[in-house]
């Protein structure tokens, strides 16, 4: 069920095409009003997101605070938690998530609204591939790291129907990469985040061959690093 807080944490509700008409949900519409849910704290979220980044405890406030007042100086709307609205009033964003055909089914069920499978569209692979109009219908994903932070497997895609942010997306995440480079500037607190994130040890095998693709299709002379990863994955989304 899409409201219960542990399928909330690995599970992403999505429409099936650009153009999704329903059921319950009209892409369009939901992109320029923007779509949320009130059974939640966002303010809170954002908490338990830094505290699960490993930010020290007692940082993750202050972290909080400094996010929102970024994100407000760029215009991003913040009024559900206690900042200001956009000044466009379209406050919506739209996501294009690309998983790669031959592992979709792995990640990806077809769902009636609120999680359920729907079986007539199972698996869901079978009913892109055919013939059928895909303007109708939702799907739920499963946010592995394995598959979201592969290029191989899964590209992304972000707009925002405020073009003032729209605009000014990367600066801004160069500015949010540059708070959590001043939080993690402690070489023990940013080991203990690595070691809380990747498990003690060298990082998992999938994102070494990962960096080491990338770095192999980098123009002679340059250098991937973490913070050109994560720029890079700033500009695409």
């Amino acid at each position: 069920k899409d409201h219960n807080p542990d399928y909330r944490d690995v599970a992403i509700s999505v429409m099936c095409s650009l153009v999704a008409l329903g059921p319950e949900v009209s892409t369009p519409t939901m992109f320029l009003a923007g779509f949320s849910q009130y059974d939640l704290s966002f303010e809170g979220l954002l908490e338990n997101v830094l505290a699960s980044c490993y930010v020290p405890k007692n940082e993750v406030e202050r972290v909080a605070k400094e996010v929102l007042a970024l994100a407000e100086e760029y215009g991003l709307d913040v009024s559900r938690v206690g900042g200001k609205a956009c000044a466009s009033g379209k406050s919506g964003h739209l996501m294009q998530i690309f998983i790669r055909r031959g592992i979709v089914d792995e990640f990806v069920y077809a769902a009636h609204p609120y999680g359920e499978v729907d079986h007539a569209r199972q698996p869901i692979s079978k009913w892109l591939d055919e013939d059928e109009p895909t303007n109708h219908g939702q799907a739920r994903i499963v946010a592995h790291p394995a598959c979201f932070m592969s290029q191989k497997h899964c590209r992304m895609y972000l707009a925002s129907a405020d073009q003032t942010f729209h605009e000014r997306r990367a600066t801004f995440q160069e500015k949010l990469i540059t708070v959590f480079e001043k939080v993690f500037e402690d070489p023990h607190w940013r080991q203990a985040a690595k070691d809380g994130i990747a498990g003690v040890g060298a990082p998992p095998e999938w994102w070494v061959k990962e960096l080491a693709k990338r770095q192999a299709n980098q123009p002679s002379g340059e250098k991937v690093t973490r913070r050109g990863l994560r720029a890079k994955a700033c500009t695409v989304m």
